[in-house]
């Protein structure tokens, strides 16, 4: 959800910085379809119609979708959005796909001999975030969190946006756009940028949705450490019920163990050995 999340918005605010980048297309006038062609029920969330009138004149539609993975019947679908809104609205239908993750699957064309598709594939894994800097197009520095880029140029995006004379709000859903498409690579840099720049990215809505999945990702991991916890005591309480005290060498082992599988068998272990060494022995060996 959180990448349809910042596709969209992305899509909204930079959709003439991303045709000028990535169709060479200069736009006078844009905006996203919002009433779509009834029969067009498979439209995805991260799919984006948008109505463009060039500086030359031209009326087209242009379909932007954001894709993470690739899939086999992608060209199809496209294919089948392109007919749709041909039929619609009457206008060049001009579909772009930007794929975030590298597969060498992917084509920019089908071809069966009865139907052929052809569509602008950017795969974000062969750009350079170099050369999106470079670009110095505020709207386009959050595609450097998913572009072949270092470390240093996602926070020198992230500098640029924040430094930038754009309105909050505007920067708050650039930087948090920045932060979501770096997840692509590494958590830890979504967690780094959400740190530096926490205090203007809670004005944005899409921040909503990272905080959202961080808590259930929290609650899921806090409900396992739980279940940790209570087989780590079973496993002790047998023991003492058993044996009396237990020495505190073997406490401090139990407490050690962050494994649900090891936990599970020291419990039967621990109803069945004659003794502590026995238990020992058996613990030693479940963790070896």
């Amino acid at each position: 959800m959180r990448y349809d999340i910042a596709s969209k918005r992305l899509a909204d605010l930079g959709a003439r910085s991303l045709l000028r980048a990535f169709l060479k297309m200069e736009v006078e006038e844009s905006h996203l379809i919002e009433e779509l062609p009834r029969e067009t029920v498979s439209l995805r969330s991260s799919d984006f119609p948008i109505r463009v009138r060039t500086r030359e004149g031209e009326e087209l539609i242009v379909l932007m979708e954001f894709q993470t993975w690739w899939e086999p019947d992608l060209p199809l679908r496209v294919g089948e959005y392109v007919l749709r809104f041909r039929r619609r609205y009457h206008l060049p239908v001009r579909p772009l796909v930007f794929l975030f993750k590298s597969s060498p699957s992917a084509v920019d064309e089908y071809d069966n001999g009865v139907v052929r598709v052809r569509y602008e594939l950017v795969r974000m894994w062969e750009v350079e975030g170099r050369e999106l800097l470079e670009m110095r197009d505020l709207y386009l520095l959050p595609l450097v969190g998913a572009a072949r880029s270092e470390e240093e140029e996602i926070f020198e995006a992230e500098r640029l946006i924040y430094e930038s004379e754009l309105e909050r709000e505007v920067k708050a859903d650039l930087l948090t756009i920045l932060a979501i498409f770096s997840g692509l690579k590494s958590k830890d840099m979504v967690e780094r940028l959400i740190l530096r720049r926490r205090d203007i990215m809670i004005e944005s809505a899409a921040y909503d949705i990272i905080k959202e999945e961080g808590f259930r990702e929290g609650l899921k991991k806090g409900l396992e450490e739980g279940a940790l916890e209570t087989a780590r005591r079973m496993v002790l309480e047998v023991l003492q019920e058993r044996f009396g005290v237990v020495p505190r060498s073997m406490i401090e082992r139990v407490r050690e163990i962050d494994n649900d599988g090891v936990l599970n068998v020291l419990i039967r272990q621990a109803v069945r050995c004659e003794s502590l060494e026995e238990f020992r022995e058996a613990m030693e060996k479940a963790l070896s």
